[in-house]
């Protein structure tokens, strides 16, 4: 992982390649190189630059095999980090999911509540059809005497 090109940094730092290639632009001269293609590369200087500017670190794989080739980092305090972070994955992974439990269990909630509404609702519709329907029989058979709404409303 001496240099990257423009696409290979964009899918790595999960932007367009277009705005990888604006930020490269920026860099110092330092930094780019044209490789034997004569395409734009960024050394490792400019990849930890565009890792400071966007917040995101790409090249932990790379630090890790070094410092362990360097090192010789024995394997308990390894598995001891790697217990650690799958714990706190775990615990963040874990708090996710009760959060969005909780809210399909509120909108679950909500939708019960409008069902019943809905329901209600067409109770009334149903109910305001038959009586239409009954006055518009009513005057058409001709037997209602003229009455007000509200003596109508009595029945």
């Amino acid at each position: 992982m001496n240099t990257k090109t423009v696409t290979e940094l964009a899918e790595l730092f999960g932007v367009t390649r277009q705005a990888m290639n604006k930020r490269v632009r920026q860099l110092d001269e330092k930094f780019i190189e044209k490789n034997e293609r004569n395409i734009t590369v960024v050394n490792i200087g400019g990849i930890q630059e565009l890792e400071r500017l966007y917040g995101k670190v790409v090249t932990a794989e790379a630090e890790v095999v070094d410092s362990k080739s360097h090192n010789q980092v024995d394997s308990d305090s390894v598995k001891e980090i790697a217990t650690i972070e799958d714990s706190a994955v775990f615990e963040l992974v874990s708090t996710l999911i009760r959060d969005k439990n909780q809210e399909i269990d509120r909108l679950t909630q909500q939708l019960q509540v409008k069902d019943q509404q809905i329901h209600r609702q067409q109770e009334l519709m149903e109910k305001a059809m038959t009586e239409n329907t009954n006055v518009l029989l009513e005057l058409k058979s001709g037997k209602t005497k003229k009455r007000g709404f509200w003596s109508r409303r009595e029945k």
